[in-house]
């Protein structure tokens, strides 16, 4: 198969996969779209069609969000953080990567995660510390975002799916009409 053939049978692909999209999402109400557009580009993510590295504990907290049972939140962080997000930084200490994140909260920047928490798009700036980086990395920057702001979940999902997706545009604006 030459170049051009390549090429378009990746644009009939992307086609079709609009075209599925747009015929099943309207039969869904306005709020199982997200869902059904996070199922399809997760399902892309483990056929590995679309290059995003993750492992299956990430991908198991980021559905689940779990959290410990009866954590002590402690006293700095009490005023801001709710003891059920408290309990799930200390699940999310359990994910490679993250392992220090509770000591980072709690004790050494909890300030500069403060000002990140009470931001009204926290999804669009930069996490304090080594956790900048992870927007490079926004699949894992969504792991902190349901951690610690699980209101904006649905914005910050919208946006990693509109990078992520080929095309994730035409999928986040369509008019199903």
């Amino acid at each position: 198969m030459n170049e051009d053939e390549s090429v378009r049978v990746l644009d009939l692909r992307q086609m079709i996969r609009l075209t599925i999209y747009q015929w099943v999402s309207r039969g869904l109400f306005e709020r199982h779209k997200q869902i059904f557009l996070s199922l399809l580009c997760f399902r892309l993510m483990a056929k590995k069609i679309i290059e995003i590295e993750y492992t299956q504990a990430q991908m198991d907290y980021l559905i689940n969000c779990p959290a410990k049972i009866d954590p002590t939140n402690p006293n700095p962080i009490k005023k801001w953080l709710p003891d059920t997000a408290w309990g799930s930084v200390l699940k999310l200490c359990e994910i490679e990567g993250f392992e220090q994140i509770a000591v980072h909260i709690g004790k050494e920047a909890s300030k500069r995660f403060e000002d990140w928490y009470n931001e009204d798009r926290p999804e669009d700036v930069t996490l304090p510390l080594d956790y900048r980086a992870l927007e490079n990395d926004y699949f894992k920057k969504l792991l902190v975002i349901r951690t610690l702001r699980p209101d904006r979940m649905t914005t910050a999902l919208t946006r990693f799916i509109k990078e992520t997706l080929p095309r994730g545009t035409d999928f986040t604006e369509c008019d199903n009409s």
